[in-house]
């Protein structure tokens, strides 16, 4: 009987940490796909329609397998390439995906539309975890000092627009 009920427990228990496992999994696919719809509603300054999308992150980042996933997808035209964010190219990143940990890269930021991946400092579009939903703030003075505008879409959907 205490062999059962041992056996129960521990079953329980692997089936809250596998349910735990997927949850993370799901949220990491899911904040991927918000990054690349953000990328869609938004409008960048030098309006480039043929070069690629530059999207640059750490390879440490948890989203990173999933935003490499997206390479060559079209993006208004144009193809979503990722690189790293220490990589030389990275000044010329389209997309700055920051892990919450990560404090803001001193990249020229005109042009650059700057996703945080938690609470931390400023970013124009802040993905937050409210009450086990996956939401995003945006802060569209911090987009304007970058030359970007968001649709009218994006400002609807965000849980805050400051």
């Amino acid at each position: 009987m205490v062999r059962a009920l041992t056996l129960l427990a521990l079953a329980a228990g692997l089936g809250l940490a596998a349910n735990a496992c997927l949850a993370q999994v799901e949220g990491v696919d899911l904040k991927a796909a918000y990054i690349f719809n953000f990328a869609l509603f938004t409008t960048w300054p030098d309006g480039n329609a043929k070069a690629p999308l530059v999207v640059c992150a750490s390879p440490d980042n948890p989203l990173w397998p999933r935003l490499q996933a997206l390479n060559g997808k079209p993006v208004n035209g144009r193809p979503w390439t990722l690189t790293d964010l220490a990589h030389p190219k990275a000044p010329r990143c389209d997309i700055a995906v920051l892990a919450r940990t990560v404090e803001r890269p001193a990249l020229p930021v005109m042009g650059m539309l700057v996703v945080r991946d938690g609470i931390g400092s400023k970013a124009a579009i802040t993905l937050v975890e409210d009450d086990e939903h996956i939401r995003f703030d945006i802060d569209t003075q911090e987009a304007a000092r970058n030359g970007l505008r968001f649709s009218s879409h994006l400002l609807r959907l965000a849980r805050n627009v400051l």
